[in-house]
């Protein structure tokens, strides 16, 4: 068996590090996602929050009337 050539090895290094990109872009992808899921959840439950306060802000305000 020869070993491999200059170029063969410098070929598997160039792919070897395309895929350390394309692995490393689709981490960052999932993780831009999570982050996006996460901050939605956050604003919905705000919305929330502030509803129950609305609602708590006026049922005390009829009981005093």
């Amino acid at each position: 068996m020869k070993p491999p050539t200059l170029e063969e090895v410098l070929r598997q290094k160039a792919e070897v590090e395309a895929q350390r990109r394309r692995a490393a872009a689709a981490a960052d992808r999932r993780l831009l996602k999570e982050l996006a899921e996460q901050a939605a959840y956050e604003a919905q439950q705000r919305e929330l929050q502030a509803e129950r306060d609305r609602e708590w802000a006026e049922t005390r305000m009829a009981r005093r009337a």
